[in-house]
């Protein structure tokens, strides 16, 4: 089962495991039983690959993956497993190398690659000069309400809320003054008197 690495082919893989890991967490909440519990996604696919490598170029072919693991950088990943092709970009966490006494030029190797994923681009920055705008509206909307009594005219003074209706029943005095003597014989018809 080839797999190519960086553009480094790798022929001689005899153990390939695959490891996939569901990120949840529990968070406890009192007075329940048991937890809630919070699936925050998956974490990347990490493959663990043994192998050799061996001949002339074998040195070399590791440490360019060598160099690849201290990079730190994403690579391409393509593999031929089953029958079935497989791509994406890897970045090389762990890199084991080991040299078999008997042979100069064979050396063994395992490595642990993760799945790299792409950074989402980050939210764009809020225009902050229509923010000003609009605080700026609000305070002037709120300066105005504060001065609606001034432009009303100002607020009467409330000292004794009787006062504007003392001479409200003069009109009704004056009338019934008029009547004279018709009031005195309802009075009596009524039994008032």
């Amino acid at each position: 089962m080839p797999i190519e690495i960086g553009g480094i082919e790798i022929a001689r893989v005899h153990r390939i495991a695959t490891v996939e890991q569901a990120a949840f967490v529990a968070h406890r909440v009192p007075g329940l039983e048991g937890d809630l519990v919070q699936n925050l996604g998956r974490g990347s696919v990490r493959l663990t690959i043994e192998g050799i490598c061996y001949g002339p170029a074998a040195a070399d072919d590791l440490e360019k993956l060598h160099q690849m693991h201290r990079d730190g950088q994403p690579v391409d990943f393509l593999a031929d497993i089953v029958g079935q092709s497989y791509f994406s970009q890897v970045i090389i966490e762990r890199f084991e190398v080991r040299q078999a006494a008997g042979g100069p030029d064979e050396y063994g190797f395992a490595m642990l690659v993760a799945e790299y994923v792409i950074s989402p681009e980050p939210e764009a920055a809020p225009d902050l000069a229509a923010v000003d705008a609009d605080i700026a509206d609000q305070a002037q909307s709120f300066m105005e309400a504060a001065t609606l009594p001034d432009m009303l005219g100002g607020i009467p003074n409330l000292d004794n809320p009787l006062a504007p209706l003392g001479g409200a029943l003069d009109g009704v005095k004056t009338a019934m003054g008029k009547l004279g003597g018709a009031a005195g014989s309802l009075e009596s018809l009524f039994g008032k008197g």
